[in-house]
């Protein structure tokens, strides 16, 4: 086994909302090749109705595109997927493997069950959850890794070799929902190198004026990809995606005891930064004439979703609906805003394209 401490790079990532976004950004957020990547997509948005992997419940899931897709997909990572039982034959132990794929410079990515992480007795019930695991202390018997469980919002934090072995021993194929959503059908984990020397990917504006269309026309993206996997039936996309989630909280404040999924705005939210950091950095790099005005106007799409998800917050807490018109108003304030600055954008986008 090796000696001493080793961390490799992360950074506080740009947007957090699912654990595959903060991994990648933990990566790659302070790096210039890779923020041509990662501005020329992250457009899209998209929602559809799935059985919540914990509960059973009717969930909204919403989500970026590209989604968790985007680590195999990222030309700056070198991911491999590998499976439990290549796991098993090359090192044996799962807190060996970790290890070594450090010291090689790797990142670890995967499914473990967190209620064996969090709790301190034998439980009955399993928490399955995705992991970033970026550095090891043999001294301290731990792990440095990025997750959202342990202190309620995105952090890194250590974790005992003995909690990551239990969490990772007890998945099975059918719980471990990162390989089972890739169509794998197995059990492994992702390892991740970061591919950041050289410049495989340049600024797309073509592709960032398509999505742009795509975005604002509410127009089926994945359609470019059905190649890879069936579709499912119910898919929303684009600025449309605002009035499926208003839909959705209102039903929910509608009940006797409301029950909210706020998820989908923190989503929403981490799009409008995203979007606000792509026009300013097209700006800065010469592939839009600088325009305080538009940016400022754009800050307040982002200004008015935050409200909108802070006050969605308080109503869950306090059970009380009797703010609902004003988190509407908010919402809808956004969606208008944003509608108008983004068909700027885009018509500044293709004059120039001419």
């Amino acid at each position: 086994m090796a000696n001493g401490k080793k961390k490799l790079p992360v950074t506080e990532p740009l947007i957090t909302s699912w654990q595959w976004h903060a991994t990648l950004f933990s990566i790659l957020s302070g790096d210039e090749n890779a923020k041509k990547w990662i501005f020329s997509n992250y457009i899209q948005l998209r929602c559809y109705n799935i059985e919540e992997i914990f509960t059973g419940d009717d969930m909204l899931f919403a989500d970026i595109m590209p989604g968790s897709s985007s680590l195999k997909e990222c030309p700056y990572l070198i991911t491999s997927l590998l499976t439990a039982d290549q796991i098993k034959s090359y090192c044996g132990d799962i807190v060996d493997f970790i290890i070594k794929t450090i010291d090689l410079g790797g990142y670890v990515y995967g499914v473990f069950d967190e209620a064996k992480i969090l709790s301190d007795v034998d439980v009955d019930y399993k928490f399955p959850h995705e992991l970033f695991i970026y550095g090891y202390d043999i001294d301290g018997e731990g792990f440095y890794c990025g997750d959202f469980t342990f202190k309620d919002k995105y952090g890194h934090n250590k974790l005992t070799f003995e909690e990551v072995r239990k969490g990772y021993d007890v998945i099975t194929a059918s719980e471990d929902h990162m390989f089972k959503d890739d169509y794998k059908g197995r059990r492994g984990l992702y390892v991740i190198f970061k591919n950041t020397d050289t410049c495989y990917y340049d600024v797309d504006t073509t592709l960032i004026r398509d999505t742009l269309r795509e975005y604002l026309n509410s127009q089926d993206t994945k359609d470019h990809f059905r190649m890879m996997r069936n579709r499912f039936s119910d898919t929303t996309f684009g600025v449309e995606v605002y009035d499926r989630a208003l839909e959705r909280i209102e039903k929910q404040m509608a009940k006797d005891e409301p029950d909210f999924d706020i998820r989908a705005l923190h989503i929403m939210y981490d799009h409008k930064v995203l979007m606000l950091e792509r026009i300013k950095y097209l700006m800065a790099n010469g592939y839009l004439n600088y325009d305080e005005d538009l940016i400022k106007s754009y800050e307040e799409v982002v200004k008015n979703i935050l409200a909108a998800r802070n006050l969605l917050i308080k109503i869950s807490i306090s059970e009380d609906v009797s703010e609902a018109s004003r988190f509407k108003t908010y919402f809808n304030l956004a969606k208008e805003k944003e509608v108008a600055v983004l068909l700027e954008v885009l018509s500044r986008l293709d004059q120039r394209a001419k």
